[in-house]
């Protein structure tokens, strides 16, 4: 059985009666690739585990903020591929579940 992976457009093989299935996109774009998680202290999942530096900007959206800087707009702040902050996320690979319309459940 033969289905497409809705994120990454990758074709995956699987057994028949399959009902679901965990897909790791491996498409070669690192935008659809990986995800932006919010880090909130240390933290520990499949990809590894850690913390970032900078715990005490978690809740800020701008580096500038309480400057003059920002209170007139300016906005410096690094971001991801995806546009997430890049000083309160971090990325790790995505997994996409699939289920799959003809498997036997």
């Amino acid at each position: 059985m033969i289905t497409i992976c809705p994120r990454c457009n990758q074709r995956i093989t699987m057994e028949p009666n399959t009902v679901d299935f965990v897909h790791e996109c491996n498409s070669g774009n690192p935008t659809l690739d990986n995800e932006d998680v919010a880090v909130i202290g240390t933290w520990e999942d499949y990809t590894g585990s850690g913390t970032k530096s900078n715990a005490l900007l978690q809740g800020a959206e701008n580096e500038l903020f309480g400057s003059r800087a920002a209170i007139e707009g300016e906005d410096v702040e690094e971001q991801t591929r995806r546009g997430a902050r890049s000083s309160t996320h971090r990325q790790r690979q995505h997994l996409e579940f699939i289920k799959v319309e003809g498997g036997k459940e």
